[in-house]
């Protein structure tokens, strides 16, 4: 099959010209891309001939995890595509190409109410498909897909569908300048938007001269933009130029790696420590559209930032998502972390779909409480119309579950000039999970390890509300618990206070007063005004 770096196809249904923006965009990509050869992916639009589309595959990183043992061999296939909703339904076919049919395939998240329909042979799905902002796993469940005696999915899938780009920048217009490894330094650093066309690009080949450092590392200017077009593969990282920077952005529906570094806490690294893949200012940032994979460690990091269409892909521990800035908004997009998804810093995170991984929580209230740490600022955001799917949670561990937090003896909830509470509401988790909340102070190995504090800075952790969560099963219980005797010199509780269930479902039950210690370990004596309420 001949590959077209990007095909633009009106659906085969009579639209008007004004309508002509109802596409199907689909991408071609390099070949220093990795290819799926778990799936193939075929998609119809109207009339249109059926079209195959190139499959894109991550090989887990498993080096060094405390999983390297179950996550070796695992793969994550996916494909992308802009898609208008005018131009009619789409029609997916997916094809399994290895091992066994499936004894049944699955299709997540279960609230876009998509039905698939299997062969007999459980090699094969169709679905239809009819809105953009459509973040699809796609499970064959069988032996040959799933890791022993853990259950995780062996070779994921998944199908990203974003809405068409509406801000496209012209390779030759004012402020534009187009990369190759032969750009001039002057030119990218002067740049208002740096535009990488569609093809492979490793920073590294640049040569450390200007913003791009010699390991890649792309150094991002006050209000300078880059922009990956779909079918552009981009090996390196990006940093602010300083934390005082704002109005920048990365966009496009291209893809950028970090596959060529190295986690910083592995045995025997030796390089420099890279902390995220994408470091932003404080005020105004953007990202957009463009698929992340394979980052050392951290995802974007930053200040305010809006985060809308964005796939997401981590393997390992450290591979947190998202840790911006109060008065940040994340929607629309695809997060597989393997460490916290987000931090509590007075986010508004929506309409998203999480697949949890073996480690981390959804929103951790934060870290700290170390000897001569201070608790940072954390509290506030509001979580809602989230799905979380396929979890990998074992147990939950220091840090794992919807809500966690490893803080220390002084922390208190932080408004940013308002309320404290943080919500969670209208959250689902398709798959069985080992508890719901992890509240408590910094533990590790099953103790408390936070170290004492003043009398007088003793906080307490909770101003948490969560409304109609469901949870399709639970293995064991919820921790809520405090601590005693935490005062340097002896005395004072850290509590955990003010938390509110209502609405929560486990397994079909509504969790009350009455039943809650079948769900729940709840320390009475370090716990107060934790209500389980139901509307009336």
């Amino acid at each position: 099959m001949q590959w077209t770096v990007t095909a633009l196809a009106v659906c085969a249904m009579a639209l008007p010209m004004g309508q002509a923006a109802a596409q199907l965009a689909t991408y071609a990509w390099p070949e220093q891309a990795t290819f799926s050869d778990k799936y193939e992916v075929y998609v119809t639009c109207g009339t249109k001939p059926e079209r195959e589309l190139q499959v894109l595959m991550s090989h887990a990183l498993h080096e060094g995890d405390y999983r390297a043992r179950n996550l070796k061999g695992r793969t994550f296939s996916f494909v992308t595509l802009s898609y208008g909703p005018k131009a009619g339904p789409l029609r997916m076919r997916i094809v399994k190409t290895f091992g066994d049919g499936a004894r049944r395939v699955a299709i997540s998240p279960r609230s876009y109410g998509i039905v698939g329909k299997a062969t007999r042979s459980g090699r094969e799905v169709t679905f239809s498909v009819d809105s953009p902002n459509r973040y699809i796993s796609v499970n064959f469940a069988g032996q040959d897909n799933q890791v022993p005696n853990l259950g995780w999915i062996k070779h994921m899938l998944c199908v990203f569908l974003d809405p068409l780009e509406a801000d496209v920048p012209e390779k030759g217009g004012p402020g534009v300048t187009v990369y190759s490894k032969d750009a001039a330094p002057a030119a990218l650093e002067q740049a208002g938007t740096i535009y990488f066309p569609p093809g492979y690009h490793n920073l590294q080949d640049h040569g450390g001269r200007g913003i791009i450092e010699a390991d890649g590392r792309l150094i991002l200017q006050d209000k300078q933009a880059l922009y990956l077009a779909g079918g552009a593969f981009v090996e390196g990282l990006v940093e602010k130029k300083s934390v005082q920077c704002r109005d920048q952005r990365v966009y496009g529906r291209g893809v950028l790696t970090g596959r060529q570094y190295r986690w910083y806490k592995l045995p025997n690294h030796t390089g420099p420590k890279h902390r995220h893949i994408i470091g932003l200012g404080r005020r105004r940032q953007r990202v957009d559209g463009i698929t992340i994979m394979e980052s050392p460690c951290h995802g974007i990091v930053g200040g305010r930032t809006r985060i809308v269409n964005v796939k997401m892909l981590g393997w390992h521990c450290n591979n947190d998502c998202v840790r911006v800035g109060g008065g940040s908004e994340v929607s629309h997009s695809f997060f597989r972390a393997v460490d916290d998804h987000f931090y509590n810093f007075d986010n508004h995170v929506h309409d998203v779909v999480l697949w949890a991984g073996h480690n981390g929580a959804i929103m951790t209230f934060g870290w700290g409480g170390g000897e001569g740490q201070k608790a940072y600022n954390a509290g506030s955001s509001l979580f809602e119309n989230i799905d979380i799917i396929n979890p990998e949670w074992t147990g939950l561990g220091n840090n794992n579950g919807l809500a966690a937090a490893q803080v220390g003896f002084d922390y208190r909830p932080y408004g940013y000039g308002g309320e404290t509470t943080t919500i969670m509401r209208n959250i689902r988790i398709e798959g069985e999970i080992p508890g719901l909340v992890n509240l408590k102070p910094l533990s590790g190995r099953g103790k408390v390890t936070a170290a004492r504090v003043d009398a007088d800075q003793v906080g307490y952790l909770g101003d948490l509300i969560l409304e109609n969560v469901t949870v399709d099963a639970q293995s064991g219980k919820s921790r809520i618990q405090g601590k005693t005797d935490v005062a340097i010199g002896g005395g004072k509780t850290f509590y955990i206070q003010n938390v509110t269930f209502k609405d929560l479902r486990i397994g079909g039950t509504l969790v009350t007063e009455s039943n809650k210690d079948t769900f729940f370990n709840i320390d009475a004596a370090t716990s107060r005004d934790i209500r389980f309420i139901q509307s009336q």
